[in-house]
Order: structure tokens, then sequence, then C-alpha cells
């Protein structure tokens, strides 16, 4: 995982729980890592798995939850810092078109080992657009919370859905984006 996404979960929790919750979080945790982190080294996934777990447990919340809700957080700042080009998109599914096509061939440019996830769009209409989510880490929920950061910064109400998940028993993930 690179530094940038735990980086930025640490500004998410204490945004919405304060630093003295996040520094909870780092002892009990006992990471090999103790929290200290750039955004540029890479990080053991287990890092991030440890903390959402955590916070669902002491927050009462859902593992699916924690991730959503940070999707949805860290949209606007993953997409102030995008490759040139990336704010030439107006419309959701042109975007996630775009993170394919795109914006993760830029990622990779600048970062050959960077391990991204993968969609194949499997139908699109005007107003629906569904696509297998592929990723090892298995973050379909983050990605549904990106979706719907993106659609708020788009202007654009949607509806996310998962027709399969790989988390309640399907072969893989997809995600389907509905334009409301």
């Amino acid at each position: 995982m690179k530094g940038i996404v735990l980086v930025k979960f640490n500004e998410f929790i204490e945004e919405l729980w304060g630093e003295g919750f996040w520094d909870k979080l780092i002892n009990e945790a006992d990471l090999p890592s103790e929290g200290a982190y750039t955004t540029v080294v890479t990080y053991d996934d287990q890092e991030l798995f440890m903390l959402i777990g955590l916070v669902a447990y002491k927050q009462n919340i859902s593992v699916r939850d924690v991730q959503f809700a940070f999707g949805k957080w860290v949209f606007k700042e993953f997409y102030n810092i995008a490759p040139s080009g990336a704010h030439d998109f107006e419309d959701v599914f042109e975007f996630l078109h775009a993170v394919q096509d795109f914006i993760h061939v830029e990622v990779k440019k600048l970062n050959p080992n960077a391990l991204v996830p993968e969609f194949k769009f499997l139908s699109e209409t005007f107003n629906k657009l569904s696509f297998h989510y592929i990723s090892p880490r298995k973050l379909c929920f983050f990605c549904e919370g990106i979706v719907h950061g993106l659609a708020e910064q788009m202007g654009q109400a949607v509806n996310v859905s998962q027709s399969e998940c790989e988390h309640e028993g399907g072969q893989r993930c997809v995600l389907v984006v509905e334009k409301v």
C-alpha cells in the first residue's frame, strides 16, 4: 500500500474523531511502521486493514462503512493531486473510463510498482454503467465510496450497488453505477 493512502487515512480519522483517537489506534494496532507514514514509501497492506478493523470495532460500525466513508472522503484528496488532464472530464462515466485508460496509466509511469485496481467495463447505457472491479486488496466498498465522491465532484447524483461481491459469496465484484 502506497503511503499516500495511509497518510490520507490518518487525516480522515483525525478529521472525524480527532488526533487522540488516531494515536490510540496506532498504539493499539502495534504496527511494524508504528504509524509513521510518508507518502512515497510502500507499506504492508495489512496495516490499512488492521486500522480499518480497529476503527470499525471502536466506533461500532461495519468495515464496509469505514471503507465506504474513507473512499468518499479521499476522492477529493486524490482528485486534487491527479495527473494533468484528469480534470478534463465532466461526467462520472467518462471519469471512470479515464481511471482505467489514463489515470492509472499515469500513476504506473510515475511508480511502475504501484498496485492499482483494474476496471473491466461490462455494460453501459446513457444512465447505467457496470464494471468488474479487480484488485487483490478487495477494497470494493472503498471503490463504492470513491464513486460517490466522484459524483459529488461532478455534481451528479448516482446510486452505486454491487450485482456481485466477493465478500458476499460472489465470484467477483461488479459495481453498478446508475445516474439518478
